[in-house]
């Protein structure tokens, strides 16, 4: 495996495999890595070249695969959220919504049946806590900063499913990108995110500036954000 770093931050893994052939041959997987074959004649820089050029078509298909693959496999026993597991309970219903309370996930539906259905049903109301929480949890990072004497540039979150990274900072543009896979996992780890993606206005790389720059402000940031590594 082998990985290509691009100037954004975002990562493409490869997996390049010679072969007698006259054309580069590419295959993007559900898991984002992207299949290579090639003759021993293609040099892997003119390769990484190549992929680099055609990233955001990568991240992109594999996004979809990702999806389609997520919905073949869907499991509508149980969801995650915030780092808890909530059973799920399907009730007729003409009310048309998925309701989650502290025990259970509930979708009241008239088309129980339809396993895409519920699936869209249970997404968007994960989508919409989700969004709430990130709002929530990016005034709460402000208004830590402002207090500390700091002043955040304004600044715009967009939450979007990312294959590569968990979340992503333009600085230049002020605008931060938090992967919507994070709704599973605990409220501090979603935190620790925003706070790493924020630090980035002051630290434009990962140097021991940076990171002091996080226990400084979140003391507990590893302890959370090392559930990601799981």
């Amino acid at each position: 495996m082998k990985e290509i770093k691009l100037p954004d931050g975002r990562i493409i893994r490869y997996e390049l495999t010679r072969k007698p052939v006259a054309n580069i041959n590419f295959r993007i997987k559900a898991d984002g890595v992207v299949r290579v074959s090639a003759s021993s004649r293609v040099t892997v820089g003119y390769i990484e070249r190549l992929l680099a050029q055609r990233a955001d078509y990568i991240f992109s298909a594999a996004e979809r695969l990702s999806e389609r693959e997520s919905r073949s496999e869907l499991n509508l026993d149980r969801v995650n959220w915030l780092g808890k597991e909530y059973p799920v309970r399907i009730i007729r219903s003409s009310r048309e919504v998925a309701v989650l309370d502290e025990t259970e996930m509930r979708v009241f539906t008239i088309r129980g049946d339809d396993r895409e259905y519920l699936f869209e049903l249970i997404q968007r109301t994960i989508a919409d806590g989700f969004a709430t929480l990130c709002a929530e949890l990016n005034g709460q990072v402000r208004r830590e900063l402002s207090e500390s004497g700091l002043t955040p540039p304004p600044t715009r979150i967009a939450i979007k499913d990312m294959r590569s990274r968990w979340g992503s900072c333009s600085y230049n543009k002020g605008h931060i990108s938090i992967n919507s896979r994070l709704a599973a996992y605990p409220r501090e780890t979603v935190l620790s995110v925003i706070w790493h993606e924020y630090a980035h206005y002051w630290h434009h790389d990962h140097s021991p500036a940076f990171y002091a720059f996080l226990e400084r402000h979140f003391p507990e940031y590893h302890k959370w954000n090392d559930k990601l590594k799981f």
